[in-house]
């Protein structure tokens, strides 16, 4: 039976991990959601809920997202890039002439300026979560609504609720006082869709020029109340794509079909199925107490993440995993 080739990216976000595999049509046949519970055990299990065929192929491996410097060396990936070329490289692959790219993430977002397809401006908030999809979540959680039915819902208001939404934390007390008001979801729900958009656009387009088609993506973009704010803020219509939620993992598969990959470094899926864990040390041995973590596979040595100098920029690796703690405490 001849080999099919597929071609995997992978988004490692704060909250949840994306994993897409595409064919050699830029088709995706399989993908995964998982929330990030912790990133290894998240890792695995997004990568073990690929459904491919016996005779696939690993073509190439790719990862961005916030997680990515661990992902790259848990997994072995062939490529690594940032979360802004990503989506952009997604976006401009179902959209040619896109030239706006509105992004909410679970705890970031944000706003990539193309031309021609190639990145011209952009801006990234990670400070704040009050622009973003956990904000929202949160909220719902408060008031007992579904995820899933917040846009249904939201988009049921009669009324104009003002909601305080430059601060998550903020905003959640206004909610807390608008129930105790009696106002009802319907509007509250909708007066967060209105705040997030007007905290992202006060946060991440001043002073930028916003050009059509617009194209918002991100899991967020699910919520249909999120796009009539969108919308209605910038006086236009707005694209969402297929997959908006998968964007990330897109572009790191689309990438993979530019790089001169003779054979992918890509651990492969038997060996992610062992034994990985980590050791987490303050160091001693320079002033600036670097904690690092120490990357393991079946006791052996991986890599090392979280040095803040040259002492601790490359130390001695242990043979063992119980070695970490004995010598570098």
């Amino acid at each position: 039976m001849k080999n099919e080739n597929y071609y995997i990216g992978c988004d490692i976000g704060s909250t949840s991990v994306k994993t897409v595999a595409l064919d050699e049509k830029r088709e995706i046949k399989s993908f995964s959601y998982v929330r990030n519970s912790g990133i290894i055990e998240s890792v695995k299990t997004s990568l073990h809920s690929l459904e491919l065929p016996s005779n696939a192929e690993i073509k190439g491996f790719g990862i961005t997202g916030s997680g990515r410097q661990f992902g790259s060396s848990l997994l072995e990936a062939d490529i690594t890039k940032t979360e802004i070329l990503a989506h952009a490289k997604a976006a401009a692959y179902y959209y040619p002439e896109v030239r706006t790219i509105f992004e909410i993430g679970g705890e970031d977002c944000k706003l990539i300026v193309l031309d021609k397809g190639k990145i011209r401006d952009f801006q990234m908030n990670t400070i704040c979560g009050g622009g973003t999809g956990a904000m929202i979540e949160s909220i719902a959680a408060r008031i007992g609504i579904p995820v899933g039915d917040i846009g249904q819902i939201a988009l049921k208001s009669k009324s104009d609720v003002s909601i305080a939404g430059k601060c998550g934390i903020f905003a959640q007390s206004t909610v807390v006082s608008k129930i105790n008001m009696g106002v009802s979801k319907e509007d509250i729900l909708m007066g967060i869709c209105r705040a997030l958009v007007s905290n992202y656009f006060a946060m991440l387009a001043k002073g930028k020029t916003l050009q059509p088609p617009f194209v918002f993506q991100g899991a967020p973009a699910f919520n249909h109340a999120l796009i009539h704010c969108f919308e209605k803020e910038i006086g236009a219509s707005v694209n969402v794509p297929p997959h908006p939620h998968l964007m990330g993992a897109i572009g790191m598969a689309l990438y993979l079909f530019e790089e001169n990959i003779k054979k992918t470094k890509f651990v492969g899926f038997e060996n992610i199925k062992c034994d990985l864990y980590t050791r987490n040390i303050t160091s001693k041995r320079c002033a600036n107490r670097c904690e690092i973590t120490y990357l393991f596979r079946e006791k052996e040595f991986v890599a090392s993440f979280g040095n803040r100098c040259e002492t601790c920029g490359n130390p001695p690796v242990p043979e063992k995993a119980k070695e970490a703690h004995e010598q570098f405490a």
